[in-house]
């Protein structure tokens, strides 16, 4: 029987893998000194440094139509929990990782609770203002920077 991963340590998981993501692309890494940066590394291209928030994605529903991250973090706080959201002032892109692929993601002017990435098309046939995975694969989107 599978142990279930707490979410401390699966986001070490996916900050581990992205990282080591970009390293076999053959980019620079850097982690700040401590623990109070927005960010969780800074991604050195070559031609470009940025911020990037690593987030651990999960299933958005049974069929895997898509999946889904948090674009806050969140801090206990004497008053309970305080959700703080990324914008484009803090963080350049949030990084993902589901089934083996790596996902870049821009970060927002103004923050967002959320991000839905979608795989399969919706049920209801929408088909305006959906994110689709295969637009932010990270090989296909660091080329552009």
């Amino acid at each position: 029987m599978e142990e279930k991963v707490n979410t401390q340590m699966a986001g070490a998981i996916t900050e581990q893998k992205c990282f080591l993501k970009c390293l076999e692309m053959g980019f620079q890494v850097s982690k700040p000194l401590f623990d109070n940066a927005r960010y969780d590394f800074i991604l050195d291209t070559g031609k470009n440094i940025f911020k990037v928030q690593i987030k651990t994605s999960h299933w958005k529903d049974a069929e895997h139509s898509g999946f889904v991250f948090n674009c806050y973090s969140q801090h206990s706080t004497g008053n309970g929990n305080k959700r703080m959201r990324y914008t484009k002032k803090e963080i350049d892109f949030f990084m993902t990782e589901k089934d083996g692929k790596f996902y870049l993601y821009p970060a927002p002017e103004e923050g967002i609770l959320e991000k839905t990435l979608r795989i399969l098309p919706t049920k209801s046939g929408q088909i305006v203002n959906i994110s689709w995975a295969k637009d932010y694969l990270f090989e296909e989107v660091i080329k552009n920077y």
